[in-house]
C-alpha cells in the first residue's frame, strides 16, 4: 500500500477494501527522511571538528610565531644519575617552575620552585612545591647545601639536577620567571581572586604599602599577589609554598575564564619576559595541550617534605630542614604517577 503520510503525491484508498472497525491502514515504512537527518547530523559534527582543528592550527601557528623572542636555554643531560633511575611515563609531563628575585644566575638563590605536572592519565593538574631550606646533596659539590642553594651554584641546570638526582622524578622542561614577569602576567589577566585570612590581611596591611581586605574571593593585582605569596614571617616557609600553590590555582582558574583574544594578548606580551627549554613549536603544543588540561583537569597539589617526612636542625650555621628523602621520593612518585585520593589535597 502506499505510504499516506510521507509521499508526496496524492494517496489514492480503494474505498471497497473491507476495514476493520476500529482500524487504520498502516502505512508502510519510509526511512528516506530519517536517513536524510542523520546525514545532515554527520555533516554538522564533521564541520565542528573541522573548525576544532582549524583554532587548534591558529593557536599552534600564533603562539610559535610570537614565541620567538623569549630567551631560551636548553637543559644538558644529567650526568649525576642515569636516566633509566628516573621515574617517568609518556601521559605525564613535568615542568620545573623557578621563581627568581633578580635576573642573574650567579648571584640569586631561587624563592621558589614548584614542579608542574600534566598527568593527562588521571586528568589532573599537580603542582608539587620544593622547600628551599631542604637540606639535600647537591650533585656537582658532593656535599649538603639548602635545596635553593643549588640555583646559585649553578643555575636552573644543577637546580634542575640537583631534583631529579635526590628524588628520582625525570623533569621534562623548565620555565624560569622573575617577580616583574609574575605580576605582568596577573595584570594582564585583569588581577585574580584569592582567599585572604584576617591575619594575613594584617600583615600586608601593617608591612608593605598596599591596602587589602579578608574574605573567601578578595580580588587583587599582580603586586599584591606577589606580597601574599612572599609572606613568610608571618608563619613559615610551609604556609608560604602554600600560598604560592593558591596564586598559580587562581591563575589557572583565571585563564580558564579568560576570552581567546585576551589570553593571546596577555601570552604576546609576557613570553619575551621568558626563560625556557622549550621551543617555539613545543611552546605552542604547551599552550594549547596546557590550555586544554586548565580547561577541564582537575587540581591537586602537595608539599615536599611533608610534615612527617621532616624536622628541623642547625647545620653549618644555618636553620635547615632534614628529609626522610627515601619517604619524599615515594611520596612524590604517589602523588606524580598514580591517581592520587585525598580529599584534602584536591582543588
Amino acid at each position: 500500500m502506499p505510504d499516506i503520510y510521507f509521499s508526496p503525491q496524492p494517496v489514492e484508498i480503494d474505498l471497497d477494501e473491507p476495514v476493520i472497525p476500529g482500524e487504520q491502514p498502516v502505512p508502510e515504512p519510509h526511512n528516506q527522511p530519517f536517513k536524510k537527518k542523520k546525514k545532515h547530523r554527520i555533516i554538522r559534527h564533521f564541520i565542528r571538528i573541522i573548525a576544532c582543528l582549524l583554532v587548534a592550527v591558529f593557536l599552534f601557528v600564533t603562539v610559535a610565531s610570537i614565541a620567538i623572542g623569549y630567551t631560551r636555554k636548553n637543559l644538558k643531560r644529567n650526568d649525576y644519575i642515569s636516566k633509566t633511575e628516573l621515574h617517568n611515563n609518556p601521559l605525564v609531563t613535568n615542568i620545573l617552575l623557578v621563581g627568581i628575585d633578580g635576573t642573574s644566575d650567579d648571584s640569586t638563590r631561587s624563592d621558589s620552585m614548584i614542579l608542574l605536572s600534566l598527568d593527562y592519565a588521571h586528568a589532573k593538574i599537580k603542582m608539587t612545591s620544593f622547600l628551599r631550606d631542604s637540606w639535600l646533596t647537591i650533585p656537582d659539590r658532593g656535599s649538603y647545601h639548602k635545596l635553593n642553594s643549588s640555583f646559585a651554584f649553578g643555575g636552573v641546570q644543577l637546580l634542575t639536577d640537583t631534583l631529579e638526582y635526590n628524588f628520582k622524578v625525570d623533569i621534562d622542561h623548565y620555565i624560569k620567571v622573575d617577580f616583574a614577569m609574575f605580576t605582568r602576567i596577573i595584570d594582564k589577566l585583569g588581577g585574580i581572586d584569592i582567599e585572604i585570612t584576617e591575619t594575613e590581611a594584617k600583615f600586608i596591611n601593617r608591612t608593605t604599602r598596599y591596602t587589602v581586605s579578608s574574605g573567601k574571593s578578595v580580588h587583587i593585582d599582580g603586586n599584591v599577589a606577589l606580597v601574599y605569596s612572599r609572606i613568610r614571617k608571618l608563619d613559615s616557609d610551609y604556609m608560604r609554598t602554600y600560598r604560592q600553590r593558591k596564586v598559580i590555582t587562581a591563575i589557572i582558574d583565571k585563564i580558564r575564564h579568560t576570552g581567546l583574544s585576551k589570553l593571546y594578548r596577555t601570552v604576546r606580551d609576557v613570553l619575551p619576559l621568558l626563560e625556557t627549554d622549550l621551543s617555539p613549536v613545543e611552546i605552542a603544543l604547551m599552550f594549547y595541550k596546557g590550555g586544554f588540561a586548565a580547561a577541564v583537569f582537575g587540581m591537586q597539589q602537595i608539599r615536599i617534605p611533608t610534615e612527617e617526612l621532616m624536622y628541623a636542625d642547625y647545620r653549618n650555621g644555618q636553620w635547615v630542614e632534614i628529609i626522610d628523602i627515601e619517604g619524599c621520593r615515594e611520596q612524590i612518585y604517589d602523588f606524580i604517577y598514580k591517581s592520587y585520593k585525598d580529599e584534602n589535597n584536591e582543588e
